[in-house]
């Protein structure tokens, strides 16, 4: 979902609205908005925030500011707040004296300068997590970040925060379906809970920490124009290789009969296939797989990053992106993390939970974003 500069108009099925007015430059009239809905979503959104690593850049201080200002006074999210207001909620709240003594001219680009930052790097990022999250605590909109640019003294650039709601196909049904009641009626309840304890739903959560060899695809690498010729290239040169060291060995054979040499030129092959598979094998089957274990080279020190082929219809447009699945354990509350299925689960990823690796494990659905217990 893009970072839409229009504003929207909200109704929800809470009750309690309040009329905005209409809207200063256009005319233009808001309709109702859910004060409820907003104060909500602000408030789940600035949980997440304050547990972003990027939390402690002035960017997200800026977001976390905003949506402070949309929980007191959420009657003005859509009309915005200026600058101003924005920068002190950030030294009210967050960064002790930010912007204190520069000019009015001073605060406007410093917040600017921010905001763009956020809406350029951080939210991208962020966006598809938070609304995951989002539709997992049951609200059924999306915040949309906005900014109304004004003009002259007397209306400044507003900064907003609207609701839109998810579109039909994002709604996914969260009733449990564990069992079949006998005559239409439930024979026992513990059957519900232990099948409830069963199921897990995975959150997409973007690469932290990414070196920079694989910032690219934590940031998602499109495969259109030259970079998908690129990504060709790299791949057909590395079988090129492999291909080539695999040749030594009947070539060993036919112009010596040296047992070493021989030996030599198999174990060549077999090292330059091996590197080959550690660091493009997994690109090479994603186009089949469309999801698997990233690369070393991509990984952390957990091996929890796993690359994704995505494509339309659900995804705009045609990459590849380094991602994390991640889940509460309905075992024991640990994280569960989608991993490789090692020896017991081979060519499968499956989510084994932070707290117990070996007994806690589910299957890993990255479409439906659903797993079952396995062990």
């Amino acid at each position: 979902m893009s970072i839409a500069p229009s504003l929207m108009t909200v109704t929800s099925r809470i009750t309690v609205q309040a009329a905005l007015p209409e809207h200063p430059d256009n005319g233009v009239e808001r309709g109702f908005v859910d004060t409820q809905a907003i104060v909500l979503a602000a408030k789940r959104l600035d949980e997440l925030a304050s547990r972003w690593p990027e939390s402690r850049y002035l960017n997200v201080a800026v977001l976390r500011a905003l949506l402070s200002l949309v929980q007191r006074d959420p009657e003005r999210a859509q009309v915005g707040f200026d600058a101003w207001e924005v920068a002190a909620a950030v030294r009210d709240e967050y960064v002790r004296g930010w912007a204190a003594n520069d000019l009015r001219e001073e605060v406007a680009a410093k917040v600017r300068e921010h905001w763009q930052k956020l809406i350029g790097q951080t939210w991208p990022k962020k966006e598809e997590g938070v609304r995951q999250h989002l539709q997992g605590a049951g609200i059924e909109f999306m915040p949309v970040l906005s900014r109304d640019e004004g003009g002259g003294q007397g209306n400044p650039t507003r900064y907003c925060f609207a609701l839109e709601p998810f579109e039909a196909e994002d709604r996914r049904v969260d009733e449990e379906r564990p069992f079949e009641p006998v005559d239409g009626k439930v024979s026992d309840v513990s059957v519900c809970v232990s099948s409830a304890r069963q199921r897990i739903s995975y959150i997409c959560e973007d690469v932290e920490d990414a070196s920079w060899l694989a910032r690219t695809f934590a940031q998602g690498f499109q495969l259109a124009g030259w970079r998908r010729h690129v990504f060709r290239g790299v791949l057909l040169v590395g079988i090129l290789i492999v291909g080539m060291t695999a040749l030594l060995v009947p070539m060993t054979v036919l112009v010596t009969r040296s047992v070493s040499g021989i030996a030599n030129a198999a174990f060549a092959a077999v090292v330059f296939g091996y590197v080959f598979w550690a660091t493009l094998g997994t690109l090479l089957v994603l186009h089949r797989w469309r999801i698997a274990l990233a690369p070393w080279w991509m990984q952390s020190v957990d091996d929890d990053r796993l690359v994704e082929w995505r494509c339309p219809p659900r995804h705009t447009d045609k990459s590849i992106k380094a991602v994390r699945y991640t889940a509460k354990c309905p075992l024991c509350g640990g994280k569960v993390v989608a991993r490789s299925g090692g020896f017991m689960l081979p060519w499968k990823l499956v989510g084994r939970c932070e707290e117990a690796p070996a007994a806690h494990v589910f299957s890993f659905d990255h479409v439906r974003r659903e797993g079952h217990r396995l062990m």
